[in-house]
């Protein structure tokens, strides 16, 4: 009998070891995750590496890459409103955009230059916002 007791008392022992180490990562984990999150909340921030202007107007050398780079695009006319930034030599114009076609309402836009050309256009859909008063 008191060997069975020694076994138990062994077992509990060891148990309960086992549960303390174990709870021991678990409060070492959220540290560990926060870290994670604070790390991607950093990459995720939207002017990270962005190189953002003290004002939104045109400079010279922006406005002949964009010109450039739009050269050519049928369909959709972008009339640039103001120059938001620059990466990697990649320039965001914010742009109003018409579809060529009579009464087409205009919306604004994201467009992305380079000296390599045009790199990419997010549409911004405002509706009533865009129409020139």
């Amino acid at each position: 009998m008191k060997k069975i007791a020694a076994v138990v008392l062994a077992v509990m022992m060891v148990l309960s070891l086992a549960a303390c180490a174990g709870a021991e990562e678990k409060t070492q984990a959220p540290e560990q995750t926060q870290t994670q999150e604070q790390a991607q909340t950093e990459a995720a921030t939207p002017d990270a590496d962005w190189s953002l202007p003290e004002t939104i107007e045109m400079p010279e050398d922006v406005t002949a890459v964009f010109e450039k780079a739009m050269d050519g695009l049928t369909g959709v006319g972008y009339e640039p409103v103001g120059y938001l930034g620059e990466k990697d030599g990649v320039y965001c114009v914010l742009c109003r955009a018409t579809v060529i076609y009579p009464d087409a309402k205009p919306y604004y836009a994201l467009v992305y230059v380079s000296d390599e050309g045009l790199q990419n256009i997010w549409d911004i859909w405002m509706g009533a916002h865009a129409e020139k008063k």
